[in-house]
């Protein structure tokens, strides 16, 4: 059997040998491997393929006079390679190509803030790269880690694939991901140390964020939850830390690319996934992509998916409306605090909580009821449920009961009209919810309340910022047979044996709430007191296990 390494040399034995001038035989190898992603991101700079074409062509010739003057990248082709493209689309915003340039990117590049007049478009793209600490601390990395981090995080591929990148065979590309995970999360921890902008009792703590994001069960260190509840440059220098930690696929292409991260993304995914599929390849079409005609192509497909069209900006601006994550930035040097970075899908990760529960008519044995407590109008004062005019039969009732919140034990989810709050708990049937058995897959369920018939329904809400945090508004409508957008699944808290749950949405990649759940807005314990009536419940992350985004279930 021939050696792999022999037949498929790596990225890097291809740079070396471009810089030999051996022959033109790397270049075109580099080509295979890389138009494809390099097309689809320039495809979403331009408006049409044509330019697009024009645009990956300008950035390979770009990448490669810089190998050849001894510049340029070694291992991490890809990365480098889209940047470059979208560098060159920001020059040539500057001449007269701008009108071929697509309205989204003209969009995000006109509303960078603090952009000086005279400043050119390579200079606004070296300010922005130099602001994002993801994208330092992520360059500052061996362009070994760089290329494992990108192609298996990002874009997902197989180390059958991604091995004769780096000149490795497939199990190594596991455990050089390992190292390279780690050794991003301390890069950032060293990048946000050293920025100009952190205070010194912030680099004093900058250490412990590290080990507050690997911990399983809820901070235990005192002095740094003081410290967190006060400085918001480092709640959200946190916040960033737990995105990288978990929903990498999501930070790095926001961070890196800048701009169209979620679009990118989107396209690669479905490309690849149409490719294992085996759909037909259409001649002329840039490295096995499928063809753009007639709104049938891999482009159209992603552009038609929800993270899409706004997503395509992928931009901070946030009148386009894109549904994306967002997650903050730590303070830039003007000191007015951090600047929301609009990222892409965050991606399905393998969780480590016990299989999910499917809830049954016994009552919790862990979880007792507690007396109930009155609001001093008391619960006569409320205004009647009036009962669904929709009834879908769900089939039957497999528990009931009220979802009473851990991090303020006297307050119960109920509906106000359209919305989702927390009140006092108390007797009333608004405060108690009915779980069905999903049939297409009993780990889930509708929440459906008993005294209005209508169900929790996430479907049509859209990701927002609430005090450097993501979720997803959530309202009540009538119960959907199908269950898109209304399922539920009670997966046990593993940090603490209280008894609680995390009711989390329906895991959907690609979907605003993937890897969401039902918790409070007002989550953060450092914050205001939450309002005493009303308090907004929506779909957000599990940020640092808060205890108000878990749920104990009382009734049977």
């Amino acid at each position: 059997m021939p050696d792999d390494q022999e037949t498929s040399p790596s990225d890097s034995e291809l740079a070396a040998a471009i810089r030999e001038l051996v022959s033109d035989e790397p270049v075109e190898e580099l080509y295979r491997r890389h138009r494809s992603a390099v097309f689809c991101y320039a495809l979403a700079c331009c408006r049409d393929r044509h330019t697009a074409e024009d645009l990956a062509s300008e950035a390979f010739a770009r990448t490669l006079r810089a190998v050849r003057s001894g510049g340029g990248p070694e291992a991490a082709w890809r990365p480098y390679l889209l940047t470059v493209v979208r560098r060159t689309a920001a020059d040539w915003a500057g001449t007269a190509r701008r009108t071929e340039l697509s309205p989204d990117f003209e969009q995000w590049l006109a509303n960078v803030p603090d952009t000086p007049e005279a400043e050119s478009g390579e200079e606004r793209m070296l300010r922005l790269e130099e602001s994002s600490l993801v994208l330092r601390a992520f360059r500052s990395l061996p362009e070994r880690w760089q290329t494992v981090l990108w192609h298996t995080a990002v874009e997902e591929e197989p180390a059958t694939k991604v091995g004769p990148l780096l000149g490795l065979g497939a199990s190594g590309v596991g455990s050089l991901a390992s190292r390279a995970r780690e050794g991003l999360r301390e890069a950032y921890l060293a990048m946000y140390a050293e920025s100009a902008s952190t205070a010194e009792e912030c680099r004093r703590y900058s250490s412990l964020l590290g080990a507050a994001v690997r911990r399983t069960g809820r901070r235990t260190n005192k002095d740094l939850d003081r410290h967190l509840a006060e400085c918001e440059r480092c709640r959200a220098a946190l916040l960033e830390l737990t995105a990288l930690n978990e929903r990498l696929g999501s930070v790095l292409p926001a961070g890196l690319l800048l701009w169209g991260g979620s679009a990118y993304v989107a396209a690669r995914l479905a490309e690849s996934g149409a490719s294992a599929g085996g759909m037909a390849i259409a001649p002329g079409a840039p490295d096995g992509s499928f063809p753009l005609d007639g709104g049938t192509g891999w482009w159209a497909r992603a552009k038609g998916a929800p993270l899409s069209s706004g997503a395509v900006a992928g931009s901070v601006v946030a009148a386009i409306g894109v549904a994306v994550l967002v997650v903050p930035r730590p303070f830039g040097d003007d000191g007015k605090g951090p600047s929301p970075r609009v990222l892409s899908k965050p991606t399905m990760t393998v969780s480590t909580y016990p299989p999910p529960v499917t809830l049954t008519a016994t009552p919790s044995k862990s979880v007792s009821a507690p007396p109930a407590e009155h609001s001093a109008a008391g619960p006569a004062s409320k205004e009647p449920a009036q009962p669904s005019p929709t009834v879908v039969d769900l089939g039957p009732v497999k528990w009931s009961g009220r979802l009473r919140n851990v991090g303020l034990t006297g307050m119960c989810v109920e509906p106000a009209g359209t919305s989702l709050v927390q009140n006092t708990c108390d007797d009333g049937k608004d405060q108690v919810w009915q779980t069905y058995s999903f049939k297409e897959n009993k780990d889930y369920t509708w929440l459906r309340n008993a005294a209005t018939g209508e169900c929790i329904d996430y479907r049509g809400g859209t990701q927002e910022v609430f005090d450097n945090a993501a979720n997803v508004r959530i309202r009540m409508g009538p119960c959907r047979a199908a269950g898109d957008g209304q399922l539920f699944r009670f997966d046990p808290w593993w940090g603490e044996s209280d008894g609680s749950y995390l009711v989390r949405a329906e895991l959907q990649d690609g979907k605003p709430w993937d890897e969401m759940q039902l918790g409070m807005l007002d989550w953060w314990e450092g914050n205001d007191p939450p309002p005493e009536k009303d308090a907004p419940v929506v779909l957000t992350y599990n940020y640092y296990n808060a205890p108000r985004l878990r749920y104990l279930i009382d009734g049977k």
